[in-house]
């Protein structure tokens, strides 16, 4: 009998941020999975967790390894992947992990090289989030089909299984995800109103914070046009002044906004979501998440279609606007 091994790290090695911890662990640690410098101290790079000893966000620059969902920037990798294992002895250690390119391998493969020969883990595992989260659902018992809906940052990913075995041929990949949306909002915001080009990381934070799925798209654009208090969509967005507050907020009706710089949220709080559902709005030539789903579970052979259909699991951080599960 193969003996199980006693310590085993886990790493979701997202796009955007990589979550790591112990498999005794309920919660782990989320870190930022990239590199930083602030304009206000050129000379101080922080590298993943460090990002918060950083007193100054404002204008932050920052590498990622992923570049549209790939992992291209092994040096800046290495660096995040060395003081998230500070706390393991890697030669002691197993490692599950996650992959995004995993399901449709596009470019060469370097992971499990790194982990042996540069950290020396006892032994690697390599699957993907959408693989583990229908391992998960089969092993609950519950379903033995699942169709995975990860929305993440790099762009969304569609992919359905029949107990743990994936469906090759249902795979689909949306290229709009966090990123893409940031970046929008970024360009929406610097034209009407800031210049915010340079401030990817506080935009982020608002389109976090500020923006929701609309469930009836042309009533809330009605909204939108109304003066005063009848416009229940407008809202102020208190950007951080990385003194008192390190991380703006919504604005509560009625809050006192004096001394405070702000961005005005309206129209753009649900159309900048709704692009995961239709991304010709902001032009790129896609079809949506829902319109993705349809797809995927036409692919499928059709007699797993309707049990595909009845647990569909959504994850991903940019599946986390509120109404987006809903919507769905």
């Amino acid at each position: 009998m193969v003996q199980a091994p006693q310590n085993v790290l886990v790493l979701d090695n997202g796009g955007y941020s990589l979550k790591v911890g112990p498999t005794t662990s309920k919660s782990p640690s989320i870190v930022p999975n990239a590199i930083f410098k602030s304009k206000s101290d050129r000379k101080r790079v922080y590298v993943g967790s460090e990002l918060k000893e950083c007193s100054d966000r404002c204008g932050l620059f920052f590498v990622l390894p992923f570049e549209r969902g790939y992992l291209v920037n092994w040096d800046v990798e290495q660096q995040i992947w060395q003081r998230a294992f500070k706390n393991c002895n890697p030669k002691e250690t197993s490692i599950v992990l996650t992959d995004p390119n995993y399901l449709i391998p596009a470019i060469k493969d370097l992971s499990s090289e790194q982990l042996f020969e540069e950290f020396h883990f006892q032994a690697v595992h390599k699957s993907s989030a959408s693989s583990l989260v229908a391992r998960d659902s089969f092993q609950n018992g519950a379903y033995n089909c699942t169709l995975v809906v990860d929305v993440g940052y790099s762009g969304t990913l569609i992919a359905p299984f029949f107990e743990t075995n994936l469906i090759a041929e249902g795979v689909l990949r949306i290229n709009v995800g966090g990123k893409v949306l940031t970046n929008q909002l970024k360009e929406w915001i610097s034209y009407r109103e800031l210049n915010v080009m340079e401030e990817t990381f506080v935009v982020n934070e608002c389109k976090e914070d500020a923006c929701f799925v609309s469930m009836d798209f042309n009533r809330d654009i009605e909204i939108t046009m109304k003066r005063g208090p009848e416009n229940t969509t407008k809202r102020s967005y208190v950007l951080p002044d990385f003194v008192a507050s390190q991380r703006g907020h919504l604005a509560k009706p009625g809050e006192d906004l004096s001394g405070k710089q702000c961005l005005t949220m309206n129209i753009e709080r649900f159309t900048l979501p709704e692009a995961v559902f239709n991304p010709s709005d902001i032009g790129i030539d896609q079809m949506g998440v829902v319109d993705g789903v349809l797809e995927s579970l036409n692919r499928c052979p059709e007699n797993l279609r309707p049990r595909l259909a009845e647990n569909i699991v959504v994850v991903g951080g940019s599946s986390k606007f509120p109404g987006f599960l809903e919507r769905l």
